[in-house]
């Protein structure tokens, strides 16, 4: 649980109908001044000076007041509920009644408001309220606000808070079947380089890279080879899975939490967090070729499974249209451990290329997440229409799994009714 309190500022400013009085009060004292009419003058100053008397009359909280929030959970999964506790502590006078506002997106619920109403005294009011968590991402729920509103309705006093309380809404793990990657993960696949721990008996010079640290340069090495070296301490073998996700927006459809892109990034958590519950080292990329996570279990699962997670929740969507061709590079210096591909709606180009990377890897498979059955009308796009779940019609493009096929992928299709389990187990009866 977290908690958190800051000082408070306070602003204080007229209604309309404060400004009303004023602005009339104003041109009553102006139009007797011209006309000479001492009545309208004094009438004028006495309407003009309500507002300004209520200001100064009004005794709603001050500094001296404390506002607390307190979260059940500052991670969660995209459909729970956080419950708020909410704690004003000072003198609020007996009777008045204050409108308490915490501020907080639209994927949270927006802002949610309760009154709270004064006893005399000091003491402790803890309201409290309900969250449901919506779209994934890291939101922020605050600062908190107290409305006082005098008798007549002229002045509007706001008692605001600066404290933010941040809530992380991860993609939904579901479980799968580990099995269906096949192998062991200690002992087979992939070497990896610079790990903790590694002995200085192991150490491997080998070409600089740019991005490789100037510290491990072996300048003795290169004095002997010619070309600048860095020092590369190798691993004891070790299994590593690529994962590679298609997060174009146009590849998916439907709005936060319910899309396919929710759907795509949930499968790709819990593949991740299955194989480092196994023992497998880890590696997500985009389609664009850019990273998102790489970890091993060997620093401690549940850290990398935290850190995971955290990626996939805050990864933005990208705005391209087809992979990068520099992805087929990133994937033949990547290993040679089991590659997963999670892509939508695909067109024959990105079909190419992504149907031609880590062809030395001992197997590919592919979950195509049928991204249309996220709404209604095909949108023209080359690759499935439909009509709803279960039922596609092959557009004019051609069939965009079919250079997946051709290329000895095994490949299965992520429905929206039947789920990501039963895809991923239809990829381990194919193998």
């Amino acid at each position: 649980m977290g908690r958190g309190q800051r000082r408070l500022r306070t602003r204080l400013g007229l209604t309309s109908r404060g400004w009303t009085f004023l602005l009339t009060g104003l041109g009553l004292v102006g139009a007797g001044i011209l006309l000479r009419l001492s009545p309208a003058v004094q009438f004028g100053a006495l309407v003009a000076a309500l507002p300004v008397v209520a200001g100064l009359l009004t005794h709603g909280p001050g500094r001296n007041l404390g506002l607390e929030r307190v979260l059940s959970a500052h991670e969660v999964t995209s459909g729970d509920r956080v419950h708020v506790t909410v704690e004003v502590r000072g003198r609020i006078q007996r009777g008045q009644s204050l409108l308490l506002e915490d501020l907080a997106p639209a994927e949270l619920g927006g802002p949610h408001r309760f009154a709270i109403t004064g006893t005399g005294g000091t003491g402790v009011t803890r309201p409290h309220y309900l969250l449901r968590a919506g779209a994934r991402g890291l939101h922020h729920i605050g600062p908190m606000r107290l409305h006082v509103v005098d008798r007549f309705g002229l002045v509007h006093k706001v008692v605001s808070g600066e404290h933010r309380s941040e809530l992380l809404v991860i993609p939904r793990v579901v479980p799968l079947e580990p099995h269906v990657l096949g192998g062991a993960a200690m002992g087979a696949g992939t070497g990896t380089l610079g790990a903790r721990g590694a002995a200085a008996d192991d150490v491997i010079p080998r070409e600089y890279h740019p991005g490789d640290e100037v510290r491990r340069i072996d300048w003795k090495a290169s004095a002997r080879t010619g070309d600048l070296m860095v020092r590369s301490e190798e691993n004891p073998w070790r299994a590593a899975v690529t994962i590679v996700i298609d997060l174009h927006a146009d590849d998916h459809a439907g709005q936060e939490p319910d899309s396919s892109l929710d759907t795509l990034l949930s499968l790709a958590a819990s593949i991740g967090v299955m194989a480092l519950d196994a023992g497998w080292d880890l590696s997500v990329r985009t389609t664009d070729d850019a990273p998102v996570f790489v970890g091993s279990p060997v620093t401690g699962a549940e850290v990398e499974r935290r850190g995971l997670l955290r990626a996939l929740a805050t990864v933005p969507v990208s705005t391209l249209t087809v992979p990068s061709v520099a992805l087929r590079h990133s994937m033949e210096v990547a290993g040679t451990g089991p590659l997963v591909v999670i892509a939508g709606t695909m067109g024959m180009a990105s079909a190419k290329i992504l149907s031609g990377i880590g062809a030395h890897t001992p197997r590919r498979m592919l979950l195509h997440v049928a991204s249309e059955q996220w709404q209604p009308v095909a949108t023209g796009r080359v690759g499935w229409a439909t009509g709803g779940p279960g039922h596609r019609v092959q557009a004019p493009g051609g069939d965009p799994l079919a250079p997946f096929r051709a290329s000895g992928w095994q490949v299965a299709r992520v429905e929206r009714d039947t789920g990501a389990a039963n895809a991923w187990a239809q990829l381990g009866g194919a193998a």
